[in-house]
């Protein structure tokens, strides 16, 4: 199966996906440290406070001093240092989950170009990546930024990453079954 363009195309895919991640991380470890270095940059600059793709998101916004303005509340200047590592180590965390996901996904790709699926470590990968999932689903279901005047907390569940790790355990499953199939197979001459 190399000359299958599909899964060449997924491979390659695969790779510019983690090398997004890798820049994406760098971008981000790059803003952190500007915010740390130099706050009046972002004077004015309004954070956006978005929930995604969650299903069901409960969230919380608190001004603690009436005579400001909203819109002046929110602005990444106004973030605590806190908030501020909290916020870049969990978007790291999510990050790091989604490249090892992927990268456990191109593992199965690659053994299943090598005519290789029905083996051991597939099942491995597909039940690491439903952990990854679960770690991202916990990852991304809370939010919470403390600024100076106010305050923004929310807690979601969103029901994509729940499918998700059902997939990938009911697919290290099948690859399972499919493994003792090639064993008993193997075994019989």
């Amino acid at each position: 199966m190399t000359k299958n363009r599909l899964l060449n195309i997924s491979i390659v895919l695969c790779k510019f996906i983690k090398l997004g991640y890798i820049v994406f991380f760098i971008g981000l470890t790059f803003v952190f440290v500007h915010v740390q270095m130099d706050r009046d940059y972002y004077k004015g600059k309004e954070l956006t406070i978005n929930a995604g793709s969650t299903d069901f998101f409960i969230s919380s916004r608190s001004i603690l001093k009436s005579e400001s303005t909203d819109t002046n509340i929110y602005t990444l200047d106004n973030i605590k240092t806190f908030s501020l590592y909290l916020c870049y180590f969990q978007l790291s965390g999510i990050l790091l989950v989604l490249f090892l996901s992927i990268k456990e996904f191109q593992k199965v790709l690659e053994s299943v170009k090598k005519v290789k699926s029905f083996e051991e470590d597939n099942i491995k990968s597909f039940r690491r990546i439903g952990k990854f999932i679960f770690i991202y689903a916990l990852l991304t279901s809370f939010q919470i930024m403390n600024f100076n005047k106010g305050y923004f907390h929310g807690f979601g569940i969103s029901l994509t990453p729940l499918f998700l790790i059902l997939l990938a355990f009911i697919m290290g499953e099948m690859f399972k079954e499919g493994y003792a199939l090639k064993q008993e197979n193997d075994l019989t001459i």
